[in-house]
């Protein structure tokens, strides 16, 4: 039985020869303030391995259970609470709550650096939203810069499952005016892609831009129906 007071979010790291994104840990909620981190044994544990994943730097042992506070060591990829520009970066993520907990800043926003490959992912484990945001994977591969500026926000894109991909059957293309621009990331994909094959209606669209001096990240809002 699942335990619906315990919330879990995945940490995933991307190899860097060839972008593949493994999830490799999770972060659990056990309680208000009560917290687990472990790595999740498997094909893309031993995977990551293999393309040189060494373990998160505060977590060495992959055996091992840590639940000395092991939130702390990932709150420093959050912005600081005392930021003058904070209330732009929520809003981002359309964050209205100033009061959000940090796990659940994690969650929402992923904790991502510039200076490493790791990512958090929510895989809306207990109850799947209506709504949620995620950003657009592999874009960099897949459009010109040029031609991603020119999509306004608010513009819909196009979702097609590639059920026939060999890496991951839960594979999400997405499409603008017919060219393809990138995936929806790990995880996601296959939230998606398991309401499509349930017929339900899928809607993305550009919800937003991080832009310096080229587009580094686009946010997409997911609704289903």
């Amino acid at each position: 039985m699942i335990n619906t007071l315990e919330r879990t979010i995945y940490l995933s790291w991307q190899a860097v020869d060839h972008g593949q994104r493994y999830i490799v840990a999770e972060l659990i909620e056990k309680a208000k303030g009560e917290y687990c981190f472990r790595y999740v044994p498997g094909n893309d544990l031993e995977e990551a391995k293999k393309h040189g994943f060494t373990g998160y730097p505060a977590f060495p042992d992959f055996d091992k259970e840590y639940t000395n506070n092991p939130i702390d060591p990932f709150v420093m990829r959050l912005p600081s609470r005392a930021r003058t520009d904070l209330n732009t970066l929520l809003s981002y993520w359309e964050i209205h709550d100033h009061h959000i907990s940090d796990f659940d800043l994690l969650a929402i926003t992923g904790g991502k650096l510039r200076t490493d490959n790791f990512e958090f992912i929510d895989p809306h484990k207990i109850k799947r939203p209506n709504q949620f945001l995620t950003e657009l994977a592999g874009f960099v591969h897949h459009a010109e810069d040029k031609e991603l500026r020119q999509m306004p926000v608010g513009t819909e894109v196009q979702l097609e499952r590639d059920q026939n991909n060999r890496f991951d059957q839960f594979t999400v293309k997405v499409f603008y005016q017919g060219k393809q621009i990138g995936f929806i990331k790990k995880v996601h994909a296959q939230t998606i892609s398991e309401e499509l094959a349930k017929g339900k209606m899928v809607k993305a669209e550009i919800k937003n831009f991080d832009l310096n001096g080229v587009v580094n990240s686009i946010l997409l809002k997911i609704t289903i129906t």
